[in-house]
């Protein structure tokens, strides 16, 4: 009787045991594996000339973006990916747009948020984030990244690195939107000595008093201040300074701004 009292337990055990193992094996089977990033692929300078001019133009709540892409070269498809955070989480929209041989310039509106069945979730107090486009052809992949920073309400409009900012007057009921558009609208004579920013808004884009500051690459004296009126550059003159590493100037609507050294 003694012996069988052991024989029991021992199988007991390792009934157990092996019961054990089996869960275990099938739930690492159900986990999957590790999924791998897709690769980056060959990544290729550009040139100022040869990158896109982009845009992004929030709607008039704040709730969505068009995405505006022009002036895009060697590219058979463009993949965006918009990161920003919404009440201290991080949040995305991503997508790829293929392109014809002939396509030059594309468009696409950006939900901060979800849909589903005309019931809409939005990404509520977003202020801030970044813009990555990836151009790829049988060449690599050209690879370009801004910030933006949506402000309602400010009387100043400002970059989100603080080299940028026009002050004024502006609706407390609209957003704005204020980045480096990565590329030229088109090209312009004479040397680039900054970033180019724009500020984009489906409000008025007059501004009253309004005032335009831009942070030099380098150290120049002669370095000029232009603006992208949507048809041509002009140069803003008016009120017109410079200490050499910043410029500043009155300014009578948002645009695109750049600092150019005459040749």
């Amino acid at each position: 009787m003694k012996k069988n009292w052991w024989l029991f337990l021992i199988l007991a055990v390792l009934f157990l045991l092996g019961g054990f193992f089996v869960v275990k094996k099938v739930k690492k089977s159900q986990e999957g594996p590790t999924p791998t990033p897709t690769p980056e692929g060959v990544l290729i300078e550009s040139t100022l000339e040869e990158r896109p001019y982009v845009t992004l133009t929030p709607r008039v709540d704040g709730r969505e973006m068009t995405l505006s892409i022009s002036q895009i070269k060697n590219a058979d498809s463009i993949e965006y990916e918009l990161v920003y955070l919404s009440n201290d989480l991080s949040r995305g929209v991503i997508g790829t747009i293929h392109l014809n041989s002939n396509e030059k310039n594309i468009s696409r509106n950006l939900l901060l948020g979800t849909c589903s069945r005309n019931v809409c979730k939005y990404d509520e107090n977003v202020t801030e984030g970044t813009l990555t486009l990836r151009f790829r052809d049988s060449d690599g992949v050209r690879k370009f990244i801004t910030d933006f920073h949506l402000q309602q309400g400010d009387e100043i409009l400002s970059s989100k690195d603080g080299h940028f900012q026009v002050e004024g007057k502006f609706s407390p009921t609209v957003f704005y939107l204020t980045m480096s558009t990565m590329g030229l609208p088109e090209e312009i004579e004479g040397q680039t000595a900054s970033e180019i920013y724009g500020v984009f808004t489906v409000g008025n884009k007059t501004i009253k008093n309004g005032v335009v500051t831009l942070a030099l690459v380098e150290e120049s004296p002669t370095a000029s201040l232009y603006s992208w009126d949507g048809k041509v550059w002009q140069s803003e003159k008016k009120n017109f300074e410079t200490d050499g590493k910043t410029l500043s100037a009155s300014t009578a609507q948002l645009a695109t701004f750049l600092a150019v050294i005459p040749k």
